[in-house]
């Protein structure tokens, strides 16, 4: 089965998750939440979103392994990868910043991803050597202007925090500017669309990126992916080569 075919699937997957997610968007008070960990929430938003991909996904890829954020499953070497919503606080706070990310990956490689945007109104997409889609259109990166760097930095419950203010201080020392959305999905969509340099977590999940790492790496950005596909297992550094120099070099360092 081709990519391309893959791809179309994807953003038409994206596109119907979009809509049932908006629907609890525009209407959050009537929204059930629950906590898993502090700072760790899932809507019935959540629920209701990768019951709907995983039901799509069974029909038009039968057979095909499926891991999600919310209902699991198994990596087995060609697999469906779904968040349903990344930044699921950001969702139930009314922040447009959160994303429905859908990926096909074969081992440890992305080969087709797209993630929804909803709430800003637009899709990414990619499949491997064909490059970034928004909305169904081919885009380039937006080139920043010569002297801005700006680096976003995650955040999660297992990096602890004084490492993350270390990262934080080294890029701020070294003259970059930092950001910080709280969802891995934004983080890698503003990447590839050029409105920062790049993104960096550490104990970061395969659904957080699976879709996301690819789109910067079609965007043309650096790509760099360690550990392990468990929750909370990996370590990703995506971004222009200074932004992925600096931030292996701070990630090298004794704790």
């Amino acid at each position: 089965m081709s990519l391309e075919y893959r791809l179309h699937v994807t953003e038409r997957l994206a596109a119907s998750a979009a809509n049932i997610a908006l629907g609890y968007f525009h209407n959050l008070a009537s929204l059930s939440v629950m906590v898993k960990h502090p700072q760790d929430l899932v809507s019935c938003a959540d629920l209701e979103v990768e019951n709907h991909l995983r039901a799509q996904l069974t029909r038009e890829f039968p057979g095909e392994a499926l891991l999600g954020e919310e209902l699991g499953g198994d990596l087995q070497g060609r697999d469906w990868v779904i968040d349903p919503i990344d930044g699921t606080a950001n969702f139930v706070s009314g922040s447009p910043l959160w994303g429905i990310s859908i990926a096909y990956v074969e081992g440890d490689e992305s080969l087709v991803g797209a993630v929804a945007y909803p709430a800003l109104g637009y899709t990414l997409s990619a499949a491997k050597g064909f490059g970034l889609r928004k909305n169904g259109v081919y885009t380039a990166r937006t080139a920043q202007c010569e002297g801005l760097k700006v680096a976003a930095i995650g955040e999660n419950r297992h990096w602890r925090p004084e490492h993350i203010g270390a990262m934080e201080l080294q890029f701020r020392q070294a003259g970059w500017g930092v950001a910080g959305y709280r969802c891995a999905t934004i983080g890698l969509g503003f990447a590839a669309l050029g409105y920062t340099s790049g993104y960096v977590e550490r104990y970061t999940s395969v659904w957080d990126i699976a879709a996301g790492r690819l789109l910067c790496s079609e965007a043309g950005l650096s790509i760099s992916t360690q550990g392990l596909a468990v929750p909370f297992g990996l370590t990703l550094v995506a971004g222009t080569q200074p932004l992925c120099d600096l931030a292996h070099t701070v990630l090298s360092a004794p704790a």
